[in-house]
């Protein structure tokens, strides 16, 4: 009995440890990501992505001082899409190392022309990269940039963020749809005024 007991607590440690590490690596063809990475390893072993998301950060050492440091980084998100039997998976990068590894929804096909966009299919959190790829180009795209400011120890980082508006014509029959993504990612799914031809 305790030997029976002693190995379901191993098998369950197991298995916890297998759900913890898959948290933070990725299995591409090319072998594990794990975080920590650099970009080349994970452009050597996955490939190129299937959509990129850039953005910046500030941070400012020492504000209001007669010496300010400031350094800009460019943040990126790869986004793989997998196909229909897999889950898309979604790598940030900071300073050219993968900083986190996150599943997202079941990944899809892409075909030459497909224009099979149901907006209702769409969740907030969604990328931009799968509403690109089921809906095709918007017919109106406006960008801007917000920053966002927080105290750091030392200073502030000011991170700038990414608001893009797509705006979806759907004809005089319907109305337009306006999605709003924030560095990528969908935060909002609005119906505007009645499409035209």
């Amino acid at each position: 009995m305790a030997s029976h007991r002693r190995f379901v607590i191993l098998l369950l440690l197991g298995l916890g440890l297998l759900a913890t590490q898959s948290a933070y690596a990725f299995r591409c063809s090319g072998g594990l990501i794990s975080t920590g990475d650099s970009k080349l390893v994970l452009l050597k072993k996955c490939g190129e992505p299937s959509w990129i998301d850039r953005w910046p950060e500030r941070t400012v050492e020492l504000p209001d001082t007669d010496v300010e440091h400031s350094v800009t980084r460019i943040n990126e998100r790869w986004i793989y899409n997998l196909g229909p039997t897999q889950f898309i998976r979604i790598i940030t990068l900071r300073d050219g190392r993968v900083a986190n590894i996150e599943t997202g929804g079941r990944g899809f096909s892409v075909y030459p022309g497909m224009q099979r966009c149901d907006f209702n299919s769409f969740s907030l959190g969604s990328t931009s990269a799968e509403v690109s790829a089921k809906c095709g180009v918007p017919d109106s795209q406006e960008q801007r940039y917000e920053t966002v400011t927080e105290k750091i120890a030392g200073g502030r980082r000011q991170v700038s963020v990414s608001v893009e508006e797509w705006t979806f014509n759907l004809g005089p029959t319907q109305f337009m749809r306006i999605l709003t993504f924030r560095n990528g990612v969908l935060v909002d799914i609005t119906t505007g005024e009645r499409g035209f031809q």
